[in-house]
């Protein structure tokens, strides 16, 4: 069985202590892989001639050595036996470490499906070119290069190299920028030619870190269809593995019929971002904290909506530069105006980053009063300044004075447990209550309100809305607003996609 030449598989790792549990996972996956990694050195009692009769898609045979991740002693002999046991009991594809020194292996393994890898654990090497030429020289049918990044610079620079070699004849490439930098290689494979790109089986299992499960991989990602021609999208932020905006947009671009992928473009620093945009090939992406302020001196143009909010969430990849816009204000806007105008109204913003500045922008411009409310009184006077609306001190939150109190702060999320941004004694039932924190979807500060007699709105409303914007900023089209609604309110809550 061989994969399709175009085709970009996925290959499930598969660590289990036993065989039989290794057996187990293939026939609980199969549907969902297009081959299986045996990983040699995770298995106590190895029996190779079980798992070949077991086998129902290509097997590959793994034995890591722990000075590439692995759990086999680097010494050990037993690696060099298994792994010319596997070349003769015929499985699909045997991984041999490049500076293993097993060239025997190598050797009876090449021109029949050689996987010849090196895996950098402390950062990314400064030739990859000479690498990759050096393990060509070996006889690999397929060359995987795993590196860690320390800079989402790094995956730039890993995505230009493998750019490279697909224009070139050598044997094909499987680049992976390991950890959480990384995690877009692992999805974007199939636009430089990697046959297949490596998935746990479900969360929790993973060979490596930043592996994605294969489900995620197949149904939210669909990446057996990412080539060359695909549009890539993503959300750039420094905490966004969790964000539910991959399962949106994918899901709309999905029911649009578009060769279009989203992907989560986890950055350190903005400034390493822009060093690697030019080799991430995007279309376009989203901005989250802490980038929304910091992204408007990197932008060619700027929407007058985001001008006046001094704050972009939405950012368009032209030829000449990048185009900036803001659909946060249309986040906020629209879950509030089904309650009616919002003008005239009293709004409490707590935070003043960028999100706060294009809810205040986007509000005063529809005739409400606003205050931006911070715990750095300072900070929340420089927005309100620039934004045209009053400020004050959120450590003396004034009570009972608002109607709609917007909390545009994490506080609320799951990394601060029970937290409230405000005492919730001083919320009153005539009040809205907006949070823009989605995990959880009933955070403490609603929760509390409900109680109260509150009316609530929750995040997930605001991150639809907005996505909506962004989706039609993109596309030019009319977003699929049903299937993103429904698409982010089963991520929320745990759903299969």
């Amino acid at each position: 069985m061989v994969l399709g030449e175009h085709m970009a598989g996925i290959c499930i790792s598969l660590t289990d202590e036993t065989t039989a549990a290794v057996v187990d996972r293939m026939v609980a996956h199969v549907d969902e892989a297009d081959l299986f990694e045996i990983r040699g050195d995770r298995v106590r009692d190895l029996d190779l001639l079980r798992l070949l009769r077991a086998r129902s898609k290509p097997l590959v045979f793994t034995y890591r050595a722990e000075s590439q991740g692995g759990g086999a002693p680097d010494d050990d002999p037993s690696r060099r036996q298994n792994l010319l046991e596997a070349v003769k009991r015929g499985f699909d594809y045997v991984d041999v470490e490049y500076l293993s020194g097993l060239t025997d292996v190598m050797v009876a393994k090449a021109g029949k499906g050689l996987i010849l890898s090196h895996h950098d654990l402390k950062g990314t090497p400064t030739d990859l070119d000479g690498l990759y030429r050096s393990m060509r020289s070996l006889g690999a049918d397929i060359v995987k290069i795993a590196v860690t990044p320390r800079s989402i610079a790094d995956v730039g620079t890993l995505l230009a190299f493998a750019a490279r070699v697909a224009r070139g004849d050598g044997p094909a490439l499987i680049p992976i920028a390991m950890g959480p930098l990384g995690v877009l290689t692992r999805i974007l494979g199939g636009r430089t030619g990697a046959p297949f790109t490596y998935a746990s089986p479900e969360a929790g299992a993973e060979a490596a870190p930043g592996q994605i499960t294969a489900a995620s991989l197949a149904r939210l990602y669909h990446v057996r269809e990412v080539t060359e021609k695909t549009r890539v999208y993503g959300i750039l932020g420094t905490d966004i593995l969790g964000s539910l905006s991959p399962a949106i947009h994918n899901l709309a671009f999905a029911s649009r019929s578009m060769d279009a992928v989203y992907v989560p473009l986890q950055a350190e620093s903005l400034p390493g971002f822009i060093e690697a945009m030019p080799h991430l090939g995007l279309s376009g992406f989203s901005v989250t904290r802490p980038f929304k302020v910091e992204i408007v001196e990197h932008l060619t143009s700027t929407s007058e909506e985001a001008a006046a909010a001094g704050s972009v969430n939405t950012v368009v990849v032209r030829e000449d530069g990048l185009e900036g816009s803001s659909t946060d204000g249309r986040g906020v806007l629209q879950p509030l105006e089904v309650f009616g105008s919002v003008s005239g109204l009293k709004v409490a913003i707590l935070g003043a980053g960028g999100a706060a500045r294009a809810a205040a922008a986007a509000l005063k411009s529809q005739g409400a009063k606003v205050a931006i409310l911070a715990r750095d009184p300072g900070r929340a006077t420089k927005v309100g300044r620039a934004i045209g609306c009053g400020s004050g001190d959120l450590r003396a939150f004034p009570m009972g004075e608002w109607d709609v109190v917007l909390n545009a702060t994490p506080v609320g999320s799951r990394a601060f447990g029970d937290a409230t941004p405000v005492p919730v004694e001083s919320l009153t039932p005539e009040m809205t209550v907006f949070d823009m924190v989605y995990d959880p979807l009933e955070t403490p500060l609603l929760q509390a309100a409900r109680e109260i007699g509150c009316t609530t709105i929750d995040g997930l409303r605001m991150l639809v809305a907005q996505a909506v914007g962004q989706f039609e900023t993109w596309t030019g089209e009319t977003a699929p607003v049903e299937v993103m609604e429904a698409a982010a309110r089963s991520a929320a809550l745990g759903r299969p996609i």
